[in-house]
């Protein structure tokens, strides 16, 4: 009889097996869930710049359907101030869901010209820009195809594309920064983590991200 009871009595888990399973699945969690959170930051950074590139193409195609001219005929150099009237800061400002504009922002210099979209995103027009590894308009102005010899609407030739920085998430961090008011943008070439801030290229005809960095970012399936 009392066989029988024994049997049909349930074993449970003892407090400290189960204290000793509450540690484990925190050890777990803890070694897991910052690399998710990180890879999904990432996967946000990556469409972030691919819904950017998408923009800025768009208004260069439009631009060029309905106004006829591009990036190439953009008189007015960033240096003279983004505000300005046929600058490639209005360029693209013209045919953006704007919000607010600024020139607080530096990438490498001082008092660059800033927009920010309503999707949260801001897109810097550095006045002199510079890359390592690349060769840029040094006004920002007349955009052109590197090494196409492309010809503005006067015939006068160009070889040299524009730059300028998007910062995916606007404000919201981590905004890397060198110094205060200078952006930290990741290496034109290396295998730098993902930041928020992508440097893009400006041609006659198009956008695209310049560097390993953000190119990885936009075209690397994980």
């Amino acid at each position: 009889m009392n066989s029988k009871i024994e049997n049909n009595v349930k074993k449970g888990f003892t407090l400290a097996e189960a204290l000793i399973t509450l540690v484990i699945i925190g050890v777990i969690a803890a070694l897991t869930i910052p690399a998710i959170l990180v890879n999904t930051e990432q996967h946000e950074y990556k469409s972030a710049l691919k819904k950017a590139l998408s923009a800025l193409n768009q208004v260069i195609e439009m631009n060029i359907a309905l106004e006829g001219y591009g990036p190439v005929e953009v008189d007015k150099p960033m240096s003279g101030g983004g505000d300005k009237e046929d600058s490639l800061f209005q360029f693209f400002q013209n045919r953006m869901n704007v919000i607010s504009t600024s020139n607080a922002y530096a990438w490498g210099n001082t008092s660059n010209w800033a927009f920010f979209t309503a999707d949260g995103m801001r897109y810097e027009f550095p006045n002199k820009p510079t890359a390592k590894g690349g060769t840029f308009n040094k006004d920002n102005m007349k955009c052109a195809t590197a090494g196409a010899e492309i010809q503005d609407d006067t015939g006068t030739i160009y070889s040299e594309p524009c730059l300028i920085i998007v910062d995916v998430n606007g404000q919201r961090r981590p905004n890397p920064r060198k110094t205060a008011g200078s952006y930290k943008v990741p290496a034109a070439t290396g295998k730098s983590k993902i930041l928020d801030v992508f440097p893009i290229i400006i041609t006659d005809k198009n956008a695209y991200p310049f560097g390993v960095v953000a190119q990885r970012a936009m075209f690397q399936h994980d």
